[in-house]
């Protein structure tokens, strides 16, 4: 055989370079041959239309190649790779068909209430901020203008760099690899839209309404710096108390609160005894139900619109934007011009949910026609993720002998299951009280500076919850409702501040009207915390933005020195400095 199983990779590898010679050496042969195009003119167009619009700015081929080139790498063989390849393609296509649905029903019930009260609404949960990012990418510079691969490539340079911190360990004392691919996704989009927002916004817009290439290449470096960083460092803080808590299952945490997650084991020695468990305690019986994705989403996403759709219909008057039969979102004869625009924007879509209904019905179906969009928009994540992961796992266990992976923070819930719905309810507590005080702040006459950030299910499921299980792990049941409450409370303060004064950046880099978290933001506690602190520093001045970002990457890389990567031969320089305690390895004579 030419290429043995190990090396079947390399066939992979000379088909790919040999499309590649072909693609390039049919264009410049017709661009300079047949159209008599200079060669910088045919390379030009090479570069830009056959390789950019066809190939890298196409999300489902750029992801698609991916994960066939990782199966490839893993001696998968052709079929597998290529089935692979196509399922991420698919998957990441349905992504988009619910992300549409998603926007489509949202953002004119959030419009109208931002006509209401400057800066209203923002719904916090990874979807809906991941919708709302990549649709600012996508088409808020202009419909010629599609920048949502930016993602992509923040994607795979963060990696890369993950996996040089993990190399370097030695130096930099992180040896845990983050393979969770839809929250790394998720955190691309974010960072992606939100470093352009804070730190590119002064960039004067090209005359197409886009952006340079050197802005996108600078903001695909910057981001995926800071992420690659972000998923080293903080993935390795969560290695020794995940230890704790899984009893040396041997994995890191990669997800939405790494940051938030250590936090949280740090302050639960305050607030109780970790011999008294909550895994000790019996939970009545009728709290299970909430811990249905679909179930507890639902309540919550129909108690925020007909919260939202009151307010709508008690401003505008309800003759404003229903008409006489009650039966459809449609303006009145005497509606104001505002009204109208609401009336009739919510309309195009509310209005089929349950057609010729009544408007109480077709708020109950827009909100099934939401959770129907989630559930396709995590069904084309499955699709995809499951495919990327495997391919990602396989490369960094090819690059990297002996690396921790870091993997969904639902892997740690088995261990702990009652702490999980102690960490909910205290999440619950906490962030809606917090709610409720943004709601009196936003309240008060004359006050234009205040938002509403409202958590749904998964925020609190997926990072309350797990606050619970390593609150749980160092101060018993009362940490675990405790601290998600105190944490979360701070979360939605801090968040809601910081979105608002996103929502007010006004540059020349900004298209008017358009904003990234316009129906949406990721919502978890490191993204809340954190990231929210560097987005109220980063809104005064792009310089500003600029300094945080470059202290937050030089605090996570002093605290993985900090840390107890669980793998070390000897002390960092930080932990000598501090004299803190670390269980070393043993060298083998």
């Amino acid at each position: 055989m030419l290429f043995s199983k190990n090396k079947k990779w390399l066939f992979g590898l000379f088909i790919f370079l040999l499309v590649n010679i072909l693609i390039i050496s049919i264009t410049l042969g017709i661009r300079i041959g047949h159209h008599g195009e200079s060669i910088s003119t045919a390379i030009n167009f090479l570069v830009r239309v056959v390789y950019l619009d066809n190939y890298l700015r196409q999300n489902p081929l750029l992801l698609g190649s991916l994960v066939l080139f990782g199966y490839l790498v893993l001696g998968r063989g052709k079929s597998e790779a290529i089935l692979g390849a196509l399922k991420t393609a698919i998957g990441v296509f349905l992504l988009t068909v619910g992300a549409g649905g998603l926007v489509g029903l949202a953002k004119p019930v959030f419009n109208a209430i931002s006509g209401i009260k400057e800066g209203g609404v923002v719904p916090l949960d990874p979807y809906l901020g991941w919708t709302s990012a990549n649709n600012f990418l996508e088409k808020g510079f202009g419909a010629a203008n599609n920048f949502l691969t930016l993602v992509s490539f923040t994607f795979i340079f963060a990696f890369i760099v993950n996996i040089l911190m993990v190399l370097a360990k030695r130096f930099t004392n992180t040896n845990s690899i983050m393979i969770t691919g839809h929250v790394m996704l998720q955190q691309s989009s974010i960072v992606t839209a939100l470093l352009y927002a804070i730190l590119f916004r002064q960039v004067p817009l090209l005359d197409n309404g886009g952006i340079s290439t050197g802005s996108q290449v600078g903001l695909v470096l910057i981001a995926g710096i800071f992420l690659g960083i972000y998923w080293a460092t903080a993935s390795v803080a969560t290695l020794k108390i995940t230890n704790l808590v899984t009893q040396n299952a041997g994995f890191a945490v990669g997800h939405q609160q790494m940051l938030t997650l250590f936090t949280s084991y740090k302050i639960g020695r305050f607030f109780g005894n970790k011999e008294q468990s909550a895994e000790n305690r019996r939970l009545p019986q009728s709290l299970k139900i909430f811990e249905d994705n679909i179930f507890t989403q639902t309540i919550i996403i129909l108690a925020l619109f007909a919260v939202l759709f009151a307010i709508i219909i008690g401003y505008y008057g309800i003759e404003n934007v229903l008409n006489d039969k009650f039966n459809g979102f449609a303006p009145g004869p005497n509606a104001s011009a505002t009204a109208q625009k609401a009336a009739k924007e919510i309309g195009a879509t509310w209005n089929s949910s349950f057609s010729g209904a009544n408007f109480v019905f077709l708020i109950f179906g827009g909100v099934l026609k939401i959770i129907a969009t989630l559930v396709a928009l995590m069904t084309g994540v499955r699709m995809f993720v499951t495919e990327l992961q495997q391919s990602f796992h396989g490369i960094s266990e090819k690059i990297i002998q002996g690396a921790v992976v870091a993997v969904d923070i639902a892997a740690t819930y088995g261990f702990s299951i009652n702490a999980v719905t102690y960490g909910f309810l205290g999440g619950v507590f906490g962030q809606f009280l917090a709610v409720f005080v943004a709601i009196g702040i936003a309240a008060i006459p004359g006050n234009s500076s205040s938002l509403v950030a409202v958590p749904l299910f998964i925020t609190l499921f997926f990072n309350s919850g797990a606050m619970g299980v390593f609150a749980n792990a160092s101060g018993g049941w009362k940490a675990s409702f405790i601290a998600p409450a105190i944490i979360g409370f701070f979360e939605i303060i801090i968040i809601s501040f910081a979105l608002k004064l996103v929502q007010d950046i006004v540059d020349v880099g900004i298209p008017v009207g358009q904003n990234p978290v316009l129906t949406g933001y990721l919502g978890m506690g490191d993204w809340n915390l954190f990231f929210g602190i560097i987005l109220i520093i980063g809104q005064f001045h792009f310089v500003a933005g600029w300094i945080a970002i470059f202290l937050a990457i030089i605090g996570l890389i002093l605290l993985a020195q900090a840390v107890d990567s669980t793998n070390q031969h000897k002390k960092t320089w930080l932990q000598k400095l501090l004299k803190i305690d670390v269980d070393l390895v043993k060298t083998e004579v």
